[in-house]
C-alpha cells in the first residue's frame, strides 16, 4: 500500500501540514490505545514503539524539507518513548501530561519553513519522494479563462485607418502586460513576508523570560505529575492494607467455621428439635433449623461482630458460653461452633439445666440428660472427674 509505504519511508520530504498531522496522530493514539488496552501492557507497549518509528521516519523528512541538522531526528520519538513508558509504568491519568515535551519538540520543528525548491507545488498528501502516491491526487480540469478581449478588425481601404487600428490594439497589450508585470511584483513581494513560524521562533529565541517560563512549567507538570503518583501509590497500599486487615479476620473465621462444619461428626438428636454435633477437636456443634435467613456468617468470635443475639449461649442459670461463630446454611440451618475448651462445661450445663437460648431461640432441655449419657461420645463429658 503506496500510504503505508509513504509513512515508514526514510527518504523524501514532509511538508509543515503533514508533520503536524503525523504528530497530533502519534500522541492522541497513544493516549486513546493506552487507555483502551490499559490492562494489556503488551498491547500498549506494541502501540508505542509503532508510533514512535512513524514518528522518527517523519521527522527525518521534516528535517529534510527544511535543511535542518540530522542530529534532531531521534528528539521528537524519543521524548514520545520515554514518556509514553513513564505513562505507563506510573497508571495514572495525569501522567499524560508527560507528553507535552514530544509535543513541544514537535512544535519547534514546525516553526521551520520549507526550503526544497524542486518539491514546490508537487507534494501529495504532504509528502515528496521516492514512493509514488499520485493514486491519491484528484485530477484537476485546466479551465481557460474567458477573460481576454478580441478586439474587433476594421476593413478598410484608407492606410491610415489601418494604422490607427494597429496603434490602438499595440496600447492595450501593452496596458495588459504591465498590469501582468504589477501583480507579478505583488506576489514576489508577498512571498519575501516573513514566514509566521520564523517569526514565533525568532521571538521566542530572543525572549529570555519566555524560554524559562516555558522550562519551569514543564518542569512542574513534571514534579506535580510524580507527586500525584506518589501519593495516589501510598493512598492505595494504606487502602489495601486496611481492607486485609479487616477483612482477614472475617476470612479466617469462616475458613475454621467451615472446616469445622466440613469435618462435624457424631449426629446427636436432643428432645427439642435441635441437634448436637463433636468437631474433628472435640468441639460441640449445636445445630437447629429456624427462619429463611441470609447464608453465611451470623456471628464471629474473632471480629465480634455479626448479630448480636448470637454472641453467648445463655441458660436458666449459670453463665453464659460464646460461641466461635454461627453459620446459616441453605437459608434456615443454623449451626453453632463452640471451642474444645468448654465442651464439658457446655455438655454439662445442657445436661442438667432448664433451657437455653441462642440467636434469639429458646429450646427447652427436658430429657436432655438421658439423651446425653446413652451416646459414647458425649457421655465422657457427664463425669464431672473428667
Amino acid at each position: 500500500m503506496p500510504f503505508l509505504h509513504a509513512v515508514f519511508c526514510l527518504k523524501g520530504f514532509d511538508d509543515r501540514n503533514r508533520f503536524f498531522a503525523t504528530s497530533v496522530v502519534a500522541l492522541l493514539g497513544f493516549i486513546f490505545f493506552s487507555a483502551i488496552f490499559s490492562n494489556y501492557v503488551v498491547v500498549s507497549f506494541a502501540t508505542l514503539l509503532i508510533l514512535t518509528t512513524v514518528l522518527t521516519y517523519s521527522t527525518k523528512r521534516r528535517l529534510h524539507d527544511a535543511k535542518l541538522n540530522k542530529n534532531w531526528q531521534l528528539v521528537p520519538g524519543g521524548l514520545l518513548l520515554l514518556t509514553g513508558l513513564l505513562s505507563l509504568i506510573i497508571e495514572n491519568s495525569s501522567s499524560y501530561y508527560l507528553l507535552i515535551l514530544p509535543a513541544l519538540s514537535t512544535a519547534l520543528l514546525l516553526t521551520y519553513p520549507s526550503k526544497n525548491n524542486k518539491a514546490t507545488g508537487n507534494y501529495i498528501l504532504g509528502y515528496y519522494g521516492p514512493v509514488d502516491l499520485s493514486i491519491y491526487q484528484q485530477e484537476t480540469i485546466a479551465m481557460k479563462p474567458h477573460n481576454q478581449r478580441i478586439e474587433p478588425t476594421l476593413l478598410t481601404d484608407d492606410p491610415s485607418e489601418s494604422l490607427y487600428a494597429n496603434e490602438t490594439t499595440l496600447a492595450q497589450s501593452a496596458t495588459a502586460n504591465h498590469q501582468s508585470d504589477y501583480q507579478t511584483g505583488n506576489d514576489q513581494t508577498n512571498s519575501k513576508q516573513v514566514d509566521i513560524g520564523e517569526l514565533i521562533r525568532i521571538k521566542f529565541l530572543g525572549n529570555r523570560k519566555l524560554q524559562l517560563g516555558i522550562f519551569a512549567s514543564v518542569a512542574l507538570i513534571f514534579i506535580a505529575v510524580l507527586l500525584s503518583s506518589l501519593v495516589n501509590t501510598i493512598s492505595q497500599r494504606n487502602i489495601d492494607v486496611h481492607d486485609i486487615e479487616s477483612t482477614q479476620p472475617q476470612v479466617l473465621a469462616k475458613q475454621t467455621s467451615n472446616d469445622i462444619l466440613a469435618n462435624k461428626k457424631y449426629l446427636l438428636a436432643m428432645p427439642d428439635n435441635f441437634n448436637l454435633y463433636l468437631s474433628e477437636y472435640q468441639g460441640i456443634i449445636i445445630h437447629w433449623q429456624a427462619d429463611q435467613v441470609s447464608t453465611g456468617q451470623l456471628w464471629s468470635l474473632s471480629s465480634a461482630k455479626g448479630d448480636k443475639s448470637c454472641q453467648s449461649i445463655k441458660f436458666n442459670k449459670g453463665s453464659p458460653l460464646r460461641p466461635l461463630s454461627v453459620l446459616v446454611e441453605n437459608g434456615s440451618e443454623y449451626f453453632a461452633s463452640f471451642s474444645p475448651l468448654d465442651s464439658q462445661e457446655l455438655v454439662q450445663a445442657l445436661a442438667f439445666r432448664g433451657k437455653f437460648s441462642l440467636c434469639g431461640y429458646s429450646f427447652s432441655l427436658k430429657g436432655s440428660q438421658a439423651v446425653l449419657g446413652k451416646h459414647n461420645q458425649y457421655a465422657p463429658f457427664l463425669d464431672k472427674d473428667a
